[in-house]
């Protein structure tokens, strides 16, 4: 099994399985004993091999329903690299052109606007606040994808972003660029950084290009929707920070942080944590949070299950890492895709995108926002199905 994390600051590849994290129940607090009780023995038997640092590693991917079993375990090996020599079959991959071909282009899909349609009335007679709505793209392949040539694309165009792959048990792996920090820890220092609101990037491509974006960043600092959106994820992730770490800081209003296809509202929330609290279990406690399911989270996670088609698998979970010290980082599981072999027959790609559904969204709106958020995924795999276009 691979783990792959591509940041601006690191890059983190794993391989093999020396333990898996097997919890007495899925609860923060029972996974969080037993991230701690497999970085102790693999600190007592470590070696340079399995290793980060002098630090042993837990790695991988918590579900969007935390409830279910996570895919956590310490490596047998682990390496570190720039970020900025990420390759593949020995040759660089650069970022993919603005004006790319759009080999997979998203699919009219009546029945996500027909969800947001339902969501909206649900708000508006006040059964709850907001409600993260998904949707999915299937994709039928002859040949298999070559996964980490798909990393390498999605790291080369996205390379502010959290780019992840967890292979994943029965043949899948998980991939994608998330934009979003759920929660970075260094030195008892806990920093989160949540995304809600958002408006389309045009296209470096488009005549007066910057000029059409910073006009879009003002407004979007000023939409009473998506300021909204943004308060209900901020206040919710400020007030865990509160009940698990000290001198904590909120920022008094959200800036903006782009992708190369869209720009969010942003705030930077950061606190102290209490002695004896795990990374993990801050975590576990932060997820999902109102950015990826709603608000109030048991209303919302109702909705998901009444309006959505399947089970969200890894898809708006976390992915990433704790070592021994109680460094950690985790990213939001967004912006991806999960690919599945089909033996012979080849092998199938599913993106996954959604939209927060508040007072006042509009369907058509909703649907074009999340026709933009699939663009991460699938221009990196019309690439990487492309490879004389490198």
């Amino acid at each position: 099994m691979i783990f792959e994390m591509s940041t601006p600051g690191y890059h983190l590849r794993t391989s093999g399985v020396r333990h898996r994290i097997t919890p007495s129940d899925w609860s923060g607090p029972a996974v969080a004993r037993a991230v701690h009780e497999a970085l102790d023995i693999a600190r007592t038997c470590s070696s340079d091999a399995t290793t980060a640092d002098g630090a042993p590693l837990v790695v991988g991917a918590i579900p969007f329903d935390t409830s279910t079993p996570a895919v956590l375990y310490v490596p047998e090996r682990a390496q570190w690299r720039d970020p900025t020599t990420a390759t593949t079959a020995d040759q660089t991959i650069r970022p993919t052109p603005a004006d790319a071909p759009e080999s997979f282009p998203p699919l009219d899909s009546p029945a996500y606007r027909r969800a947001v349609g339902q969501a909206v009335y649900e708000i508006n007679v006040g059964h709850l606040d907001k409600v993260v709505l998904a949707r999915r793209m299937t994709v039928e392949h002859a040949h298999p994808v070559d996964r980490d040539a798909l990393f390498a694309h999605l790291a080369a165009d996205n390379p502010q972003a959290f780019t992840y792959r967890v292979d994943l048990p029965g043949s899948s792996t998980f991939l994608g660029a998330s934009p979003e920090l759920v929660l970075r820890c260094r030195d008892g220092v806990a920093t989160s950084v949540p995304l809600a609101g958002s408006a389309p990037r045009c296209p470096v491509t488009a005549p007066d290009h910057e000029l059409i974006n910073h006009r879009r960043r003002r407004q979007l600092l000023h939409s009473p929707k998506n300021l909204q959106e943004h308060s209900l994820v901020s206040r919710r992730v400020a007030e865990v920070f509160r009940a698990h770490a000290a001198e904590v800081t909120v920022p008094t209003g959200p800036g903006v942080v782009e992708t190369p296809v869209i720009m969010h509202l942003a705030s930077t929330i950061t606190g102290r944590l209490h002695e004896g609290i795990s990374p993990v279990e801050l975590a576990y406690a932060l997820h999902p949070t109102p950015a990826v399911c709603g608000w109030p989270t048991q209303q919302a996670a109702a909705l998901i299950n009444e309006l959505e088609s399947s089970d969200r698998g890894m898809y708006a979970g976390l992915v990433g890492w704790v070592d021994a010290e109680g460094n950690s980082e985790w990213a939001l599981a967004l912006r991806g895709g999960l690919v599945r072999d089909n033996g012979a027959s080849g092998s199938t790609t599913t993106a996954f995108a959604g939209a927060g559904i508040v007072a006042g969204s509009d369907p058509d709106l909703e649907h074009a926002e999340t026709d933009t958020k699939f663009r991460t995924f699938t221009r990196a795999l019309s690439r990487t199905l492309a490879p004389t276009t490198v």
